[in-house]
C-alpha cells in the first residue's frame, strides 16, 4: 500500500501527521509520501517528503501551494490521499471525482473553531454560512478521520469514518530518562494564549510566590499574539523561576515536561474546547505526571475517574490555586496520581491502538472497488 499525506499548513515534523501517522505507518509496511512545508525534498524516518514553500497566508497558499499539490497528486498515483487541512478539501474532492481514494483528517471542528476566532464579523458570518455547505457536499462522498469522537455529533451525514484520537507515542516518551526539577514545577506545552489559561497560571504563581510558596513554571510553545506576549513579559518581571522556551521539537518538549511535577491542561469554556481532548493531557499522563484540567465532562471521564489529577472551573482561579497547593503539600497523593497515570496510558491511552484503527481504515478503502 502507498499513501500520500498532504498538508499546506502544518510543519513537516508535525506530531500527529509526521511522528504519529506517517512514521508509524512505515512500521506496518506502508510506503508513505508527505507533501508539506519543508526546506527540500528528502527522506526522513523512511517517509518521502515533497517540499512546499512555507506560506503564512491562506490566500498565498491557495494561489501557489494549491496548484502545486494538485499537479503532483494528479501526476502521481497513490492508493490513498490523506489530507489534513480544511483548505485542501477542494483538492480531495477533485481527486475523488477522477476516481482516487481520499481521506480528510479532521483535526478540529472547523465551524466551531471559527466561532472563537478574532475575525471581522462579516467574514466570520460568511464562512459560517458557506463552509458547512462545502463540508456537506464533500464529506458525504469521502472518508473522514475524526481526531475526536465528539466531532461526529455535528457530522452525522458522513458515511465512512473512523476515530483516530491523538494518543501519545508511549514508547518514545517512556524512553526519555530525566530527573525531576529540585523546585516543584508546573509544566505546560502547546500554543500560548489567554484562552489556554497561560496568563492565569502566571497570576497564580505570583500570588503563591508572594505568600512564600516557591513554585516554578516551564512553558513550551509559541505565543500566538503580540498583546499576549506583552502581558506575559509584564507578569514575568515580578516572578522567579519561570521559563518560556517557544516552539521545540516534540522530544525536546517532552524532556522539559517530564522534569515537571504537574501538567497543566486548563482551557477556557469555548465551543471547540469543551468536547475535545487536548493532546497534552495524554502526553502528561504518559510521562507519569498528574494533571490539572478544566472541569469539562469529557475531561472528568479521564482525570477524575482514573484519579490522575484535578478538574477545576477555569473561570474560578481559586480552584486552580487550591489544586496546585494540594499536590504541592501532599507528596503521597502526588506519587499515587503519578502511578495511576503510568498504568492507564499503557492500558488505554496510547498511539498503538490508534495506528491499528487507521491502518484497518486504509485497508477497507483499498479493498473497495
Amino acid at each position: 500500500m502507498n499513501v500520500c499525506h498532504i498538508t499546506s499548513i502544518h510543519s513537516s515534523n508535525d506530531t500527529r501527521i509526521f511522528l504519529k501517522q506517517c512514521s508509524t505507518l512505515i512500521t506496518k509496511g506502508v510506503e508513505v509520501t508527505l507533501i508539506a512545508p519543508h526546506d527540500k525534498d528528502e527522506v526522513i524516518n523512511g517517509v518521502t517528503i515533497k517540499a512546499l514553500k512555507n506560506r503564512s497566508s491562506a490566500i498565498t497558499r491557495i494561489l501557489f501551494s494549491f496548484p502545486k499539490i494538485l499537479f503532483f497528486s494528479l501526476n502521481n498515483k497513490y492508493d490513498i490521499y490523506h489530507a489534513h487541512d480544511p483548505e485542501l478539501v477542494p483538492v480531495l474532492f477533485i481527486l475523488k471525482i477522477i476516481g482516487r481514494k481520499v481521506i480528510y483528517d479532521m483535526h478540529e471542528n472547523f465551524p466551531k473553531q471559527i466561532e472563537s476566532k478574532d475575525l471581522p464579523k462579516m467574514l466570520k458570518a460568511l464562512v459560517s454560512v458557506i463552509w458547512p455547505r462545502i463540508e456537506y457536499i464533500a464529506f458525504r462522498r469521502i472518508g473522514v478521520v475524526f481526531a475526536e469522537t465528539s466531532y461526529k455529533e455535528d457530522y452525522v451525514y458522513v458515511k465512512n469514518s473512523v476515530d483516530v484520537l491523538n494518543m501519545p507515542l508511549i514508547k518514545k516518551i517512556k524512553k526519555i530518562k530525566t530527573v525531576k526539577n529540585d523546585r516543584f514545577t508546573l509544566g505546560y506545552v502547546g500554543g500560548v494564549s489567554e484562552n489556554r489559561y497561560c496568563l492565569r497560571i502566571l497570576e497564580t504563581l505570583k500570588r503563591l510566590q508572594i505568600s512564600g510558596v516557591d513554585i516554578g513554571f516551564e512553558c513550551v510553545g509559541p505565543i500566538y499574539s503580540e498583546s499576549t506576549k506583552v502581558k506575559i513579559n509584564r507578569l514575568c518581571s515580578n516572578l522567579n523561576n519561570v521559563n518560556f522556551y517557544g516552539r521545540l521539537s516534540p522530544v525536546e518538549a517532552w524532556e522539559k515536561m517530564k522534569k515537571c511535577h504537574i501538567g497543566i491542561a486548563v482551557l477556557m469554556p469555548e465551543p471547540n474546547y469543551i468536547n475535545s481532548y487536548p493532546t497534552k493531557l495524554f502526553e502528561y499522563l504518559a510521562m507519569d505526571i498528574p494533571v490539572i484540567t478544566s472541569n469539562f465532562e469529557l475531561y472528568k471521564d479521564v482525570v477524575t475517574t482514573n484519579n490522575v489529577g484535578f478538574c477545576v472551573d477555569p473561570v474560578e482561579p481559586v480552584e486552580f490555586e487550591s489544586a496546585v497547593l494540594e499536590l504541592y503539600n501532599n507528596k503521597k497523593l502526588l506519587n499515587k496520581m503519578s502511578n495511576n497515570a503510568s498504568m492507564i496510558t499503557i492500558d488505554k491511552f496510547n498511539w498503538d491502538n490508534e495506528l491499528e484503527k487507521l491502518f484497518r481504515f486504509y485497508e477497507s478503502l483499498v479493498d473497495t472497488i
